[in-house]
């Protein structure tokens, strides 16, 4: 599943600090969102921008460039920048095996590709029938071994592929080509309702549940954040602790609140306790409801169903999973949406 915090990114309205801030690779993201972060900021409109955001891409470790590029949720524009910048053979082997990876892609890399992954792209066989030109760019390779172009050749006899069906033109596809770029400056605006306007009113809002912490402490937290500018808030949201977590996934900017939703530190049990807060965004709580891991768990699945600030559609949707003794409840609870119950008490009857 894409990150919540890039999606918010490619919706734009983002201001120019937060923007060189995510550039500057200072939000602690996993290595998955940070390539597709930093990859998108690479086409941004702002030169400054671009130049950080293709520096931070040709920064980025081996170690977790591999994590990245295995993924299926990787983006075929991430696959494609990387195709013909890196010459490990471990990262070739992983954009060549990559499912998304484009045929134009894959043509690229051929003159570059190491003799050990050669055999990758030859075994695809379902790829070369469907792009024949990669034939001929594997032909043309000099470390092609003697089994590899018999097993080529009888491809193309089986399947008829002559020189016309061979020739096709190369497409790069990639999102980075020169004059491209993106105004992620405009969009919606980053906050969706006015930030606090006093102390106070910062104390309310980000207030942990009672109970929770000590009231002195919480009040000196709530106060900090009420100081911080928003791309402060999205390091804290990223790499702070759980309370901060809790405050801030009720902020209002709809990039603070995808930041916390984005942190690597976000556990199960945060997502339940959020899942359960009624003064937070529905599209937090829309966002948990379309995340297939999260709603394995019952808990989380049964506090979406009830939380009245939950889109009816996917409480809707979220509702099949419910156990009787639940769905009773839910029939009684006045707080939750007229079609939420009327579903309920269809399925108790």
């Amino acid at each position: 599943m894409n990150s919540p915090l890039v999606e918010q990114f490619k919706r734009g309205g983002v201001s120019r600090d937060v923007r060189l801030t995510a550039a500057a690779r200072s939000f602690p993201l996993i290595p998955e969102d940070q390539i597709e972060l930093l990859h998108l900021l690479a086409t941004d409109k702002d030169r400054e921008i671009r130049n950080r955001a293709e520096e931070g891409l040709d920064a980025m470790s081996e170690e977790d460039l591999l994590g990245a590029l295995k993924q299926a949720s990787v983006s075929e524009s991430v696959l494609d920048f990387y195709a013909c910048r890196v010459e490990s053979a471990p990262l070739q082997k992983a954009i060549v095996q990559n499912n998304v990876t484009e045929n134009t892609t894959i043509l690229r890399m051929i003159p570059g590709l190491v003799e050990e992954n050669l055999e990758f792209v030859v075994v695809n066989q379902t790829r070369l029938i469907r792009y024949p030109a990669i034939i001929d760019a594997l032909e043309a390779h000099d470390l092609l071994n003697a089994d590899q172009r018999r097993r080529l050749k009888e491809l193309k006899h089986d399947f008829k592929l002559d020189k016309e069906a061979m020739a096709v033109v190369s497409e790069t596809g990639s999102l980075l080509k020169p004059g491209i770029v993106r105004d992620l400056e405009d969009g919606p605006e980053e906050d969706e309702v006015p930030a606090p306007k006093s102390k106070e009113e910062a104390i309310a809002r980000y207030g942990a549940d009672e109970g929770e912490t000590e009231e002195k402490h919480k009040k000196n937290l709530a106060s900090r954040i009420y100081a911080m500018n928003v791309a402060q808030k999205m390091v804290e949201a990223l790499k702070g602790n759980r309370e901060a977590r809790m405050m801030l996934i009720r902020d209002r900017n709809r990039l603070v609140y995808s930041a916390v939703l984005a942190s690597p530190k976000l556990t199960e049990s945060d997502v339940g306790q959020i899942s359960s807060m009624r003064n937070i965004s529905p599209e937090v709580l829309r966002h948990i409801g379309k995340n297939p891991p999260w709603i394995k768990r019952y808990n989380i699945t049964h506090e979406l169903v009830r939380n009245p600030k939950t889109p009816p559609e996917i409480a809707m949707r979220l509702i099949q999973r419910l156990k009787d003794p639940d769905l009773k409840r839910l029939v009684k609870d006045r707080d939750v949406s007229e079609q939420v119950r009327r579903l309920a008490q269809n399925k108790v009857r």
